[in-house]
C-alpha cells in the first residue's frame, strides 16, 4: 500500500488485520495496521487510493514504540464523507446556524451542497427523491447531521460516493 504526504510517498506492508468498513448513511473508512523498522508517520492529509477511490487521514495515526527497531501504526483514512463531519450546515442566504427551510428535497439537498462547496470544491447532487416540500429545522447542525435530519424527514437513505451526495434508498 503507498500512502501519499506532500512530495513524498511510504510504501508499508499492511497486516492481514486490516480492512475497509462502509456503512448505509454512515461511516466509510480504510483501517490500515503495519510497522516500520523506522519511525516514519505520515501527517493528517496523507492519502491512499483504495479499489478505485481516495481515502484521506483526518486525524493523527496511532504509534505503538515495541523497540527501537519496531513502531506499530494504526491509521484510520477516511472517504470524503467525513469532511461533512468537520463542518456546520449555514443557511446560504444569509449564513444563520439556526433557521427552518420548506423545500423539496432537491433544495435541501443543495443547501448541503453549496454548504459544502463553500468549504472545498467538487462537490455535487446526485440522485434524489421525488417528494412535495416538508419543514426541515437546522439548528447549529454539522453538514452530516442535517444530510440525517433529512434522509428522516423525506423517509429515505442518504450515499456518499466520493463527493456526491445522493438521497434515495440505497440498494
Amino acid at each position: 500500500m503507498t500512502i501519499h504526504y506532500d512530495s513524498s510517498t511510504l510504501e508499508v506492508i499492511v497486516k492481514d488485520d486490516s480492512y475497509r468498513y462502509r456503512r448505509i448513511m454512515g461511516e466509510h473508512h480504510v483501517m490500515l495496521y503495519y510497522s516500520l523498522p523506522q519511525h516514519v508517520e505520515p501527517p493528517v492529509g496523507a492519502w491512499i487510493e483504495y479499489e478505485g477511490r481516495t481515502y484521506t487521514l483526518e486525524q493523527q495515526v496511532k504509534l505503538i514504540k515495541n523497540s527501537t527497531r519496531n513502531f506499530e501504526y494504526v491509521a484510520v483514512f477516511e472517504s470524503p464523507a467525513a469532511k461533512l463531519k468537520k463542518y456546520k450546515m449555514r443557511n446560504t442566504v444569509d449564513g444563520r446556524l439556526k433557521f427552518p427551510l420548506t423545500a423539496t428535497p432537491q433544495e435541501h439537498l443543495q443547501m448541503i451542497v453549496d454548504n459544502m462547496n463553500n468549504r472545498e470544491s467538487g462537490w455535487s447532487m446526485g440522485d434524489y427523491v421525488a417528494s412535495a416540500e416538508k419543514l426541515v429545522s437546522y439548528n447549529h447542525d454539522f453538514c452530516i447531521d442535517a444530510l440525517v435530519k433529512l434522509a428522516e424527514a423525506f423517509e429515505t437513505e442518504y450515499e456518499i460516493d466520493g463527493k456526491v451526495i445522493h438521497l434515495r434508498k440505497v440498494e
